[in-house]
């Protein structure tokens, strides 16, 4: 009997060895998966990172109006009468992020049109030329996208057809 049970105890012993070798052996395949699965995550996320930035309020002051004149987006860089020098709203907007979701936001508060140098200081930004020539250039390109308009010459504010402020795209239209 104490046979029996040495020979039962050296066949489970042996069942434990293979059935451990075949989870190690897919412990090791899935631990390959899992650093390709990481790298492709850190690749995505920097590449999301960057094109954020890029999108990002960091366009000089004659890129965004240069990029207006070639817009094929319809209705795009077509005089409207109502709006100096824009066109009709697009009918999509893009999605804001950073400082153009910050100019929204405070225009779409304001019960008055600002200019450039306003947005700047009530956004807590230095009062210098550079600062507001790039708010200038967002703004035009706000206005571009259809967020903002241009009532005068330098003076914006919300675009006609924006229904308060959802901040993530033509979705907060009325």
């Amino acid at each position: 009997m104490v046979t029996s049970l040495l020979t039962k105890l050296e066949r489970a012993e042996e069942s434990a060895r293979q059935q451990w070798a075949e989870l190690s052996g897919q412990m090791e395949e899935l631990q390959e998966r899992l650093a390709v699965a990481e790298r492709r995550l850190e690749r995505l996320s920097i590449a999301r990172e960057e094109l954020t930035a890029l999108e990002a309020d960091d366009e000089p002051a004659e890129a965004g109006r240069g990029e207006a004149a070639h817009d094929d987006r319809p209705g795009a860089g077509h005089s409207d009468p109502g709006v100096a020098g824009h066109g009709e709203v697009p009918p999509e907007r893009p999605v804001l992020r950073g400082l153009r979701k910050d100019a929204v936001v405070l225009l779409a508060g304001s019960d008055q049109p600002l200019r450039a140098r306003d947005v700047v200081r009530a956004l807590g930004q230095q009062d210098v030329r550079g600062q507001v020539e790039g708010m200038r250039a967002r703004l035009k390109r706000l206005v571009d996208d259809g967020w903002l308009a241009e009532r005068e010459q330098g003076l914006f504010t919300i675009a006609a057809g924006v229904n308060g402020f959802a901040g993530e795209g033509s979705s907060a239209t009325s």
